[in-house]
């Protein structure tokens, strides 16, 4: 019996723990915005599309930054 009750509290611990990690990764994310977000500001993207500002960054994203920024004429 004594290692059922174990399992259980290990399961109720980690669910805890999930929890929390759930909670600083949303800290963690709503600090990257606004840090992103200063970046896009500083560099002058408050000018362009929402949309197409989005479309670009999952383009460049996926054909790798690197390949994408030489594409464009920019050194990597």
């Amino acid at each position: 019996m004594a290692r059922s009750r174990n399992a259980r509290d290990a399961l109720t611990r980690l669910r805890e723990q999930r929890a929390e990690l759930d909670a600083r990764e949303a800290e963690l994310r709503e600090k990257a915005a606004q840090e992103l977000g200063a970046m896009l500001l500083e560099c002058g993207a408050e000018t362009l599309e929402a949309g197409k500002l989005k479309r670009l960054v999952k383009q460049a994203s996926a054909m790798g930054l690197d390949a994408a920024l030489e594409r464009l004429g920019g050194t990597p």
